[in-house]
């Protein structure tokens, strides 16, 4: 689905009517794949989720979404159920494919498991036992035991169960909180996804959901917002081949002195309150992608409104190409089979930057549209149990 907002109009120089100002909040450039003055706004045709958008914000789903189910069992899948478990890999965090950086988002999360301490009774090759969250149908691929262990799934109600070998066949009959397989050595992890019918499609949504079945869950650590960038767009299109670590062509703009089309860019992390296991070793916790990202700008010395925009929330997948959500300079967090070990694995627990002002497409603040002087621009990211951290800077507008 490809959706256009506060679409401001192709380039009309420096005049402008003060009146314009006064009733506009979005003072953007957009630039939409193909579209624009120039390639340097393209980007590399991506697989991007094809859900329904609510309200023109990219994941979001309406507040008082029904989460639909068979029977539940609340917990976690895998022991002991009754207390919350590490998660090293959160719901939409970047996600590279067979070393190649235009892959997408994370469609689950990653519930850990300690492989050095496996349950008792494991065969050869396993580590932990896997419990349904729901009841329902077993559901496998077609001769998923003939696959090597991380390749295995099943599906049972509106849960996946990756990186598991199933111990059920497909058809038969699960109960919720029944043992539906184990953990791949090695994997040190089952990755759990969730789906819901949304609007008559169905849409990969964040199992973290309030009411969910992942309980008890708690985190006390709001997210940080640790950097705010400036750049200019890029004079060529952005086009990385192994990483989004690789630098584009955006050259750095001095926040006292913005001119013309700027971009912003900002480095945010959620780190987690809960470790478990991964406190063992430094490396082996990871900071989340943040659930929500906000911007706001507005005259420093006036208080006048000149942009609030809701970047995107992962109650579902989002809808914007995954070049557009994540800036570059972003290092996808490596494996646990990566950062095991004595030493610390240099980028093992990842950089997530990202583009306030775009949703759909890349976009830009156009600042030839606002009188020169002062702009306090504030960045908000939210986590899913509800905490905001933020980070503000003054910049100066001289055109």
């Amino acid at each position: 689905m490809c959706v256009k907002l506060d679409l401001v109009g192709a380039w009309r120089g420096r005049a402008l009517p003060v009146v314009l100002l006064l009733v506009t909040a979005s003072v953007l450039v957009t630039v939409a794949p193909g579209q624009g003055r120039s390639a340097a706004g393209r980007i590399p045709k991506q697989v991007t989720p094809k859900s329904p958008v609510y309200r023109g914000v990219p994941g979001a789903l309406p507040p008082h979404f029904v989460y639909r189910y068979n029977r539940l069992s609340v917990g976690w899948p895998v022991l002991p159920r009754g207390i919350q478990h590490p998660i090293r890999g959160a719901f939409a965090d970047p996600r590279g494919r067979a070393g190649n950086g235009l892959s997408g988002y994370h469609f689950g999360a990653d519930v850990n498991v300690d492989d050095e301490h496996p349950n008792a009774g494991a065969p050869p090759g396993l580590s932990h036992r896997v419990y349904a969250l729901e009841s329902g149908r077993a559901k496998e691929p077609r001769n998923v035991q003939r696959r090597v262990c991380a390749n295995r799934r099943i599906e049972v109600g509106h849960f996946q169960y990756w990186h598991v070998s199933p111990i059920v066949r497909s058809g038969r009959r699960v109960r919720a909180g029944q043992q539906i397989g184990w953990t791949c050595i090695g994997q040190w992890h089952v990755h759990v996804s969730e789906w819901q019918l949304f609007r008559g499609r169905r849409v990969w949504v964040n199992p973290l959901h309030k009411g969910g079945a992942l309980r008890p869950y708690t985190d006390s650590a709001p997210p940080i917002v640790s950097r705010l960038r400036f750049v200019t767009p890029p004079a060529t299109p952005w086009r990385p081949r192994r990483s989004l670590a690789e630098p584009d062509s955006s050259r750095s703009l001095s926040p006292l002195r913005l001119h013309g089309v700027v971009e912003l860019r900002a480095r945010v992390g959620d780190p987690q309150s809960f470790l478990g296991f991964l406190a063992r070793r430094r490396g082996w916790p990871t900071l989340w992608s943040p659930y929500s990202l906000r911007v706001v700008i507005r005259h420093a010395r006036t208080g006048l409104l000149v942009m609030r925009r809701t970047t995107f929330r992962v109650d579902q997948l989002p809808q914007t190409p995954y070049l557009v959500h994540y800036a570059p300079g972003t290092v996808e967090d490596a494996s646990m089979s990566e950062c095991v070990g004595p030493r610390h694995s240099a980028g093992c627990d990842g950089v997530t930057w990202f583009r306030p002002f775009s949703r759909f497409h890349l976009e830009y603040w156009d600042t030839w549209l606002v009188p020169n002087g002062p702009y306090r621009v504030t960045v908000y990211a939210g986590d899913i149990a509800g905490y905001v951290g933020s980070r503000s800077i003054v910049v100066v507008v001289k055109n």
